[in-house]
């Protein structure tokens, strides 16, 4: 009940995005983006708070071990470079929300691109050794028709 009422806090609250806090936040998301990028389970690890949880965009759910699993090196395949916009950071206390756009364009077999978004919301928690992630969510954007 406690997350609820935080969680609803913060999406009352005002976006705090030049605070020292959601530098901080940001500054996390960014390393998490890079080590998922980059097959780091370990740098990957150290973003993650023990009860993190992450809903794919298909509804999946999977706990921090699941998560970390996925990204092992001997399982790194090219990915095409994805880009982040249209950032918003709210914190409330020692919560915060990263909500941002990630858009990735990928080349079809036959030479042609594609491009696809989704809209990511990252929860962070403070901890005594800094922030951490205890959720994201992902959720498609339809193309433009």
């Amino acid at each position: 009940m406690a997350i609820g009422w935080a969680m609803a806090m913060l999406a009352a609250a005002t976006p705090a995005t030049s605070s020292p806090d959601a530098a901080a936040i940001d500054r996390l998301v960014e390393r998490f983006n890079t080590a998922r990028t980059d097959f780091d389970a370990a740098a990957l690890a150290d973003t993650l708070a023990p009860e993190y949880q992450e809903i794919s965009p298909v509804g999946d759910v999977d706990d921090r071990a699941k998560v970390l699993g996925f990204y092992q090196p001997e399982d790194r395949r090219p990915a095409p470079p994805m880009q982040g916009s249209e950032r918003e950071i709210v914190v409330r206390g020692a919560m915060g929300i990263e909500t941002e756009r990630r858009t990735i364009t990928m080349t079809r077999p036959d030479g042609t691109t594609v491009t696809r978004s989704i809209r990511v919301r990252y929860v962070a928690m403070r901890a005594p050794n800094g922030w951490k992630l205890v959720s994201a969510q992902y959720t498609p954007i339809p193309p433009a028709k």
